[in-house]
């Protein structure tokens, strides 16, 4: 009897071990994830767009993952040397890059020798509309103004961009729509194009509403235009472009990456929880007043879009001569 106690304890013990080991395997990769400090860079200046929409995402990330979340500011070369970092992380979940256009469009100009498939999307969550902004005190009072000066005048109106970013698209869009040509004038990074509007070292420049809303609200820049298909309740005074004759529209679009390589269950613990931020009333409501529009999709939706953009915006840089 003994004896019989003494199997059916050991039995007991080996299922129990073995039903132990199988729980680990099955929790592994994102069973307990997170389990230390996410890192997410933004491969950009503090104060810019980039960097206060993804403030704000990773408080409501940290809620919904039970984990810090901590930003990383790494700027220069239109967000490439941020993203570049990010694609030499260790691939655990732990390093994230908050990107967006920019890294399909420097590929394509031939400034970086990868595109956002050297990362691995996670989701999309933002969209903001790009704004044409300018120095209160300029002549200007509406694109069409604009267009009329550049096509008596070419190239006699200077407009600030990110060279190989979202911003650079903006003046080349208007060239290709309205047949005009601006002087493109490089400045990296919406704070530093902002500074120089305000300055008046440059004439136009594009921006958003999270970075120009203080400088709009202290009657110090005026917004002559918004790329987008209606006007944005947001801003109801400015008008489209596409109003004012020049069809293009324009957002900069903002989402995760993680590096190549990051377990798929980490991904899809990752997208779940943005899908939760995208759908928590009060980020909605911060994103609202902010001008921003949510725009969630998983990680398979967000890999087809950036396919998409890269076909689009080759097409505009082709004909527009940046690119052969």
């Amino acid at each position: 009897m003994k004896q019989l106690k003494k199997k059916m304890l050991l039995v007991f013990v080996l299922l129990l071990s073995a039903i132990t080991a199988l729980s680990g395997c099955s929790s592994s990769g994102a069973g307990g994830y997170p389990e230390k400090t996410i890192k997410i860079i933004v491969p950009w200046g503090a104060g810019g767009d980039t960097d206060v929409i993804n403030r704000i995402a990773a408080k409501y990330l940290e809620e919904e993952l039970g984990g810090k979340i901590t930003i990383q500011n790494i700027g220069g070369g239109s967000g490439s040397i941020g993203a570049q970092e990010a694609i030499g992380a260790e691939p655990d979940g732990y390093t994230l890059l908050a990107g967006h256009d920019s890294i399909g469009i420097s590929k394509l100009m031939g400034q970086t020798d990868f595109d956002y498939f050297a990362l691995e999307p996670v989701s999309l969550l933002t969209s903001a509309p790009q704004l044409i902004a300018t120095h209160v005190d300029n002549p200007w009072d509406s694109m069409q103004d604009v267009v009329d000066q550049l096509k008596q005048e070419p190239e006699s109106i200077s407009f600030g961009a990110s060279i190989g970013s979202t911003s650079h698209m903006v003046p080349l869009g208007i060239q290709d729509a309205a047949g005009v040509k601006f002087n493109i004038v490089g400045y990296d990074g919406t704070a530093k194009r902002t500074q120089a509007l305000l300055g008046k070292h440059l004439d136009f420049g594009a921006t958003t509403i999270p970075a120009a809303q203080e400088y709009m609200k202290a009657n110090q820049l005026k917004i002559l235009g918004i790329a987008t298909e209606k006007r944005t309740a947001a801003l109801p005074d400015v008008p489209t472009l596409k109003e004012q004759g020049i069809d293009f529209t324009n957002a900069t679009n903002r989402g995760i990456f993680a590096p190549k390589g990051t377990p798929e269950e980490i991904i899809k613990t990752l997208s779940d929880a943005i899908k939760k931020v995208a759908e928590n009333p009060e980020f909605i409501k911060e994103m609202e007043n902010m001008g921003v529009e949510l725009r969630y999709m998983d990680h398979e939706k967000y890999s087809k879009h950036l396919q998409g953009d890269v076909d689009y915006l080759g097409g505009l840089l082709k004909r527009q001569g940046v690119i052969d």
